[in-house]
């Protein structure tokens, strides 16, 4: 993952190694014949976090460290494919929310750039497979693009700074319906 940073000296950008994604579902399905239509609606929190990998400036990359996470809260809808013939479904869906997005004692060539937190609207786009494994417990493999509006961090000398925050995830999850 790579953000791209703006503040008062100009563009940087920085780099994070790939991190895990944690996440808590609660939802309604819709039944065929909804007038909403067949899917699902979910209320979803996710934890997102990234270590830092380089900062890369108009002259170069530098070693970074530290870290970035993201808790978020989502409201989804998802379509979903039904076949009664076959056990696998394919759905796409796309959800709209809220992040808290934190730079946790980031460094760039081992002095301090940033420990501060900022709440940002998010947005996340998906599609995937779910694969019924009981009537009632379905396997999710998938895909998420997740993003936000540029949040602001302060920089520990003062100025601020603003980054593109997003994030590409696969998921592989359980799903159980009651």
């Amino acid at each position: 993952m790579t953000a791209t940073c703006n503040d008062s000296l100009g563009e940087f950008d920085l780099r994070f190694n790939p991190g895990l994604l944690g996440s808590a579902v609660v939802g309604w399905d819709l039944e065929p014949g909804n007038p909403a239509g067949e899917g699902r609606m979910e209320l979803e929190y996710s934890h997102r976090s990234n270590r830092l990998d380089k900062a890369r400036f108009a002259d170069g990359a530098v070693p970074a460290g530290g870290s970035l996470t993201a808790d978020s809260l989502l409201f989804n809808f998802y379509g979903v494919f039904h076949d009664e013939d076959r056990s696998w479904s394919p759905y796409a869906g796309a959800g709209l929310g809220a992040v808290r997005i934190g730079t946790s004692d980031v460094t760039v060539t081992g002095e301090p750039l940033s420990s501060d937190w900022a709440l940002a609207l998010a947005y996340q786009l998906g599609l995937g497979i779910d694969y019924a494994l009981t009537e009632r417990l379905s396997l999710d493999l998938g895909y998420r693009f997740f993003s936000s509006t540029r949040p602001r961090f302060s920089e520990v000398n003062g100025p601020a700074f603003k980054m593109d925050y997003l994030n590409h995830s696969i998921v592989l999850g359980l799903r159980f319906g009651f």
